[in-house]
């Protein structure tokens, strides 16, 4: 009477989402900002009530959309992109249930298979499969194809051997009530002979209510296929009684309607013909009473049909009429709807805008603080490392100049040891290294800038090349090294005698005790003490007594 496809174009798109809602406009994009501080989660959740129990198709795709676009803001830990792939599956449902919008569908449905197969998430696999082969199904509805295309129920059947190896019990609800309809209005049950077994003898542990309802669906269907009919309606009738177990009204309704179809099915292969018209007639107004405009439309159709096979032509004008009248108001709503989803798109793609603005400025602040604070550790980093260096310089630098307070003492020890030895017995000191030693000990002319070898010979009365000779044995130093090495020291106790020296400059201590140059003085001084004239002189500054 009616032909079957349109039965099953009506019952797929019913059991997407166990609900029938219409496309309003009802997005609330001001909430945007708040709904994007919820947890992945909780919009996940509300984004299903909003689709499933409020019946507002636009605030769910907003809830769903803030989740899908994480991916791409860089929240790419295992939780964030099962979250992701899992809302880009509600959307492309969104997108076939409620805007009848396929290529949009088809988008995001792909999106989703990329990332759960880049990333090896497949939990939410069967879920894509199943809806690749409803929009493949609704798309050959549309295009008025009479053919059975045995690739829908192959994927079907591969989303139903998914969802049973991963224990996605919804998943394999779906899948089998897709496959029993899609099989079973076109009589080929016999291609779901496995998956009938399976439903019949599995027992979830939740989902109890869907699950009695998908194995009583089962014995049904495997009844009508042996033409055990009247076991058939008792389990399609059973249907019936189920259905009123589910909480939500809508999802009461839905069920009642595919039983209703089922015993339709049924009666119209039994000639009963009265039965056959109450079913319709309750689908009517169950589709009526629950605003579900599809079925309804469906109710008019069959019910077309039932009346023209009856040769009731008034009658069968009369749900024609009706059926055209609900056709075109349903078109016109579609047509509004597309119009306040380009709108609301427009400014969900906006807020998307600004959020990925947001979430890239907090990026480079947070990159910013980052560089800041490894410029600040290895800036620290540098400075201990100074601070340790100049604590190393200083106590070299102590300790070089405790070892000239040692050579200044140790020498005027020796002088003062000369000093006695000279007026005890001054006729014993003949010998030349000692007398050397006195003149290099006793006589400030060693100060002067132009002494020299020769001077000292004179002073010491013997011939150059033997007071040569002397200092190479004695000192194992030459004539020059001898000199700088007294120079030095003196220069060393005129540093220490601030009383008498402190107004001298470096350069002035240096004249004073025979250096022509400062640079000469500083290299000799660096090259004996280990430390710069001025070094040395800060040292002794440091190391004198405040005065009082």
């Amino acid at each position: 009477m009616t032909p079957l496809r349109y039965i099953i174009l009506l019952l797929l798109l019913s059991c997407l989402l166990c609900l029938s809602t219409s496309a309003q406009t009802d997005a609330n994009i001001p909430s945007y900002d708040h709904w994007n501080k919820l947890s992945s989660e909780q919009l996940i959740q509300k984004g299903e009530y909003y689709r499933n129990e409020a019946f507002m198709p636009d605030s769910a795709l907003v809830c769903f959309s803030i989740v899908a676009n994480r991916y791409y803001q860089g929240h790419q830990n295992r939780d964030d992109i099962d979250h992701s792939i899992e809302a880009m599956t509600h959307i492309a449902w969104l997108y076939m249930q409620d805007f009848y919008d396929y290529t949009k569908a088809v988008s995001y449905n792909l999106r989703a298979q990329e990332l759960a197969e880049k990333h090896q998430c497949y939990g939410y696999m069967p879920f894509i499969i199943n809806n690749n082969a409803n929009i493949r199904e609704l798309t050959g509805f549309y295009e008025n194809s009479e053919d059975f295309d045995m690739e829908v129920v192959t994927m079907q059947k591969q989303a139903f051997s998914m969802a049973l190896e991963q224990e996605q019990w919804y998943a394999l609800y779906t899948s089998f009530i897709n496959l029993a309809m899609r099989t079973t209005f076109e009589g080929k049950e016999e291609l779901i002979k496995d998956e009938i077994d399976t439903i019949r003898n599995l027992y979830p542990p939740d989902l109890a209510t869907h699950f009695k309802y998908a194995r009583c669906l089962a014995e049904g269907i495997q009844a009508k296929h042996e033409q055990y009919m009247d076991s058939a309606v008792i389990c399609f009738n059973r249907l019936l009684d189920i259905a009123q177990e589910h909480d939500n009204p809508r999802q009461q309704a839905l069920c009642s309607i595919i039983a209703n179809d089922f015993l339709f099915l049924c009666y119209g292969e039994m000639e009963e013909h009265e039965k056959a018209f109450a079913v319709l007639k309750a689908n009517e107004t169950l589709a009526m009473n629950s605003n579900q405009q599809l079925h309804l439309l469906d109710a008019y159709r069959n019910l077309t049909g039932f009346y023209q096979f009856m040769n009731d032509e008034e009658m069968a004008e009369h749900y024609r009429t009706l059926f055209l009248e609900s056709e075109v108001e349903m078109l016109t709503h579609q047509r509004l709807s597309s119009a306040n989803e380009a709108q609301f798109l427009f400014q969900l793609n906006k807020k998307n805008e600004e959020v990925r603005e947001m979430a890239y400025r907090e990026k480079m602040k947070n990159r910013m603080l980052i560089g800041a604070i490894v410029f600040l550790v290895i800036l620290i980093f540098l400075l201990a490392l100074l601070f340790i260096n100049y604590r190393k310089v200083q106590e070299q630098n102590r300790s070089l100049y405790a070892k000239s307070l040692e050579m200044i003492r140790a020498d005027e020890e020796k002088r003062e040891l000369i000093e006695r030895t000279h007026t005890m017995d001054e006729d014993k000191m003949s010998d030349l290294m000692q007398r050397i030693f006195i003149i290099m000990e006793t006589s400030d002319e060693i100060y002067s800038p132009d002494f020299s070898l020769p001077r000292l010979s004179e002073l010491v009365g013997d011939k150059r090349n033997n007071v040569s000779e002397a200092i190479n044995q004695r000192y194992k130093n030459n004539f020059n090294g001898l000199l700088n090495e007294y120079r030095i020291k003196e220069a060393c106790r005129r540093f220490n005698d601030p009383d008498q020296y402190g107004n001298f400059t470096v350069e002035a201590i240096g004249q004073s005790v025979g250096f022509k140059s400062r640079s000469a003085f500083s290299t000799i001084f660096k090259q004996i003490v280990g430390l710069t004239p001025s070094a040395y002189l800060h040292q002794v500054r440091s190391n004198l007594p405040l005065r009082t």
